[in-house]
């Protein structure tokens, strides 16, 4: 049978579509492919990536000889400048011993809560601020366990001195005095195993023993010194009448001349805590280690390990929960009651002035300026 010319025609376009669409089809399949096979290389890529930045990691942590698996934090003084250089990240060379600045820095680093190294020069420098010679707030010194405990005051020394005083003396040390505090003196045990001293002598007769102390967020330790203020009212202040009472929070912070009109309380309850722990003018720490009072079991049992001091250790076994429970709460009370830590930095001329104010505890202890912590 003939076909007519518009039959052929016909005929023709729809072999044609046909093979369009087969070839259409192929190159789909083609293009689909290169599509996967380009998902599956980033995809390899990303997982390549994850993997060389997780074995780095690991072995940068292998390769250092320390007590745990944290990065360590270098110093070198400048004897022409006579200075130190801020902290930076080491590790501890397999080969020499010597302490090896480590490329990748962290955002946030600084003291706090690392182990502290001196490249070049080992002596440590004596502090600019000195607390008592007492319990109170002097450091604390063991011949024994030999180490130095310097107090950061409103930073947890309270509750450090407590807790080596119950765990080495007893709970029976403990006497109840006319007012109803308690003394913290252990004078059943022998001043080689723990006594208080002023921190001068402390730092400067015994450079080999290990030095540690406690530090704290700037933003809550200036709302913890404030609430402390009920504590030491002004000397002609009304009898029992609270000083937060007259004196809020963002008063305290923005008039720093008018506290001692609320308060009686020493300045070094508020002023900034480098000065317990640094030498003033080269800025050079006097400190072995710096604990965290926002991690402060994790850190006390480091410094326990450290120190090899399983007297200490036992007893903090023995602790409910394992935990050292605070010495005093006058900031969390008051947090508690006014909605948070958050709440009472309301205002960006608050959080301004703490930060200005606490400028070099941000710098050089590695808390975050920006950010006021929840608690």
């Amino acid at each position: 049978m003939q076909l007519t010319k518009a039959q052929s025609n016909h005929r023709r376009r729809k072999v044609k579509r046909s093979r369009s669409r087969r070839t259409l089809h192929k190159r789909c399949l083609k293009a689909g492919f290169a599509i996967c096979v380009l998902k599956g290389l980033v995809l390899l890529l990303l997982v390549s990536c994850y993997l060389y930045k997780q074995l780095t990691t690991q072995t940068l942590m292998s390769t250092a000889t320390t007590d745990t698996d944290t990065v360590h934090a270098c110093v070198r003084r400048d004897d022409e400048q006579n200075q130190c250089s801020l902290p930076y990240p080491c590790q501890q060379s397999l080969e020499n011993g010597d302490w090896e600045e480590i490329i990748e820095r962290p955002s946030l680093f600084g003291y706090a809560g690392r182990f502290t190294h001196r490249v070049g020069n080992n002596t440590k420098p004596l502090p600019e601020t000195l607390g008592d010679t007492g319990w109170a707030s002097g450091c604390l010194l063991s011949d024994e366990y030999k180490f130095v405990f310097i107090h950061v005051l409103k930073s947890g020394g309270t509750g450090v001195k407590k807790f080596i005083k119950d765990s080495l003396c007893g709970l029976d040390a403990e006497i109840e005095n006319i007012d109803g505090s308690y003394s913290q003196k252990c004078t059943n045990m022998p001043a080689t195993l723990i006594r208080a001293e002023g921190c001068k002598k402390s730092i400067r007769d015994h450079q080999d023993y290990f030095h540690f102390s406690f530090v704290r967020n700037p933003f809550s330790r200036m709302y913890s010194a404030y609430s402390m203020m009920d504590g030491f009212p002004p000397k002609n202040g009304v009898k029992g009448r609270l000083s937060t009472k007259d004196f809020s929070f963002s008063e305290f912070v923005v008039n720093p001349y008018e506290r001692s009109i609320h308060t009686s309380m020493w300045p070094g309850h508020y002023d900034q805590q480098y000065p317990f722990l640094f030498s003033e003018k080269e800025m050079c720490p006097m400190f072995d280690f710096i604990g965290r009072l926002e991690h402060f079991d994790e850190d006390m049992r480091r410094i326990l390990t450290h120190l090899n001091a399983t007297k200490m250790q036992d007893y903090m076994n023995s602790l409910p929960g394992g935990s050292i429970s605070s010495a005093n709460s006058w900031g969390s009370r008051k947090k508690q009651s006014n909605g948070g830590l958050r709440k009472q930095y309301s205002t960006p001329q608050v959080i301004g002035r703490v930060a200005s104010d606490y400028i070099h505890d941000f710098r050089l202890l590695g808390y975050d300026i920006e950010n006021v912590p929840e608690k």
